[in-house]
């Protein structure tokens, strides 16, 4: 990876003697992840923030922690779901999102002496936005909603468009037997984190992959199509090599499974 591409690592040598509580208040008072140009994680932490809120508009500091823990078992796109985070960690986390909140405007901590210390969510509209470059962009709530038809517009033709490309690819990669790649749910978790442990191959949701892009971000929706003609590029010099070394192919056939009905009625859902 070129260096100009690169993020540093997360340091988190502020943990090590930290308490949970001591990492949230801390994280709330200095943020420590991300600065005003990485607005790719300034927008992950407003969706963060509107996961921890759900329906509230009103949230205590005691709350904070448990809501997002609720947020993050709950939902397989939730950013750290099923991941197994000490609780020093999560309180660092959640208190990053409340603090650069609360820095972009998002939140408001409103005065209430003698208790517990309130946060309003003032802010549900996005602040950040993605372009079809891939790039992020910070836009003004009320001209961003006014060119959403229109990007939504070019997004559905544009999804239109490559249906064919994406529908060959997939039909491909399901003929080698391929197994869905690990990175596929980290890298699309809203179109495929719920089918982790479900399906092995690509063949096993044929319907699902060939459609996913449908609900995809225009970017995405480039990368997908990319990453599929690289996968079946990198599928079949893997096979080519099984048949040169005189080898049994890795991947094999793939043949239908009888699946209980309920089991496909579930796959079908997704």
């Amino acid at each position: 990876m070129p260096s100009w591409n690169r993020r540093e690592k997360p340091d988190y040598r502020h943990l090590k003697d930290a308490t949970p509580e001591s990492a949230l208040l801390a994280a709330i008072r200095s943020p420590t992840y991300g600065d005003g140009n990485e607005l790719d994680i300034q927008a992950s932490m407003q969706a963060r923030i509107l996961g921890i809120f759900g329906e509230a508009d009103m949230l205590y500091l005691a709350q904070l922690v448990p809501f997002h823990e609720a947020a993050r078992a709950a939902d397989p796109a939730f950013p750290g779901h099923g991941r197994d985070w000490n609780s020093v960690f999560v309180h660092d986390v959640v208190g990053n999102a409340i603090g650069q909140g609360i820095r972009l405007g998002i939140l408001r901590e409103a005065p209430n002496p003698g208790g517990d210390r309130i946060f309003l969510l003032e802010i549900r509209a996005p602040l950040f936005e993605r372009m079809g470059s891939g790039k992020w962009r910070r836009v003004d709530p009320q001209r961003s909603a006014r060119g959403a038809g229109q990007r939504e517009a070019a997004r559905i033709r544009h999804a239109e468009k490559i249906g064919p490309q994406v529908a060959k690819l997939v039909g491909e990669l399901c003929e080698t037997g391929a197994p869905v790649p690990g990175e596929w749910f980290t890298r699309y978790p809203e179109q495929f984190a719920r089918l982790k442990g479900l399906v092995d191959r690509i063949a096993d949701a044929r319907p699902t992959f060939e459609d996913a892009h449908r609900g995809m971000h225009l970017a995405d929706q480039k990368w997908w199509l990319k990453g599929l003609s690289d996968r079946l590029r990198i599928v079949r010099r893997e096979l080519a090599d099984d048949r040169w070394a005189g080898r049994p192919p890795r991947y094999g056939a793939p043949v239908p499974a009888a699946l209980p009905a309920e089991d496909l009625d579930a796959l079908d859902g997704l």
